[in-house]
């Protein structure tokens, strides 16, 4: 946490949700916005309105948000079962062909929510088939739940997916031909 205008806001990954952390995320990624505006907003969510920034000086207003964008170096452990509403589920550090087609579409996509998405197709009940799983009713309401989970949760597998889609990428891109 960390204490802006005399009130204190989370600002640590293990201190969001995965629905703070994905509002965060959306609003960081609004390319109307400028910089300013987008801390503001950020603030805003978190509690504290823009109005009370208003009369800040800029050179404070910046030292504040570099205090706010400093990060803990932290390890973020896998976490790979959870119980949702009674039920156990699973996840691997693995994509199926299936997994990155879905998670493929919902990145591409970034609608609200995409990270618990994403993690949603990643976390698996055993009991249900794969049409079952995969089923967008099913990932939606599994999102649903894991969005009011820590953020730290998502961390390894965010970070896992990118890597596994920034090589296919590179694997993917046309190599000029040989004369």
């Amino acid at each position: 946490m960390i204490k802006i205008l005399d009130r204190e806001i989370p600002n640590q990954i293990d201190e969001l949700t995965i629905e703070q952390f994905e509002t965060i995320t959306d609003i960081n990624n609004d390319t109307s916005l400028d910089p300013i505006d987008k801390h503001l907003k950020v603030f805003s969510y978190l509690g504290i309105p823009e109005n009370e920034f208003w009369d800040t000086d800029v050179a404070d207003f910046v030292e504040i948000v570099k205090n706010f964008n400093t990060m803990e170096q932290k390890d973020f452990p896998v976490v790979e079962e959870l119980e949702l509403e009674g039920y156990i589920y699973r996840a691997q550090m693995k994509l199926t062909v299936r997994d990155t087609k879905i998670i493929e579409k919902v990145a591409l996509h970034k609608n609200k929510g995409y990270i618990s998405e994403m993690l949603a197709v990643m976390f698996k009940r055993e009991d249900l088939t794969p049409t079952e799983h995969y089923a967008d009713a099913h990932i939606k309401q599994k999102a649903k739940l894991l969005r009011k989970l820590d953020a730290n949760i998502a961390i390894p597998y965010i970070m896992f997916i990118a890597q596994k889609i920034g090589q296919q990428l590179r694997n993917d891109t046309p190599t000029e031909a040989v004369e």
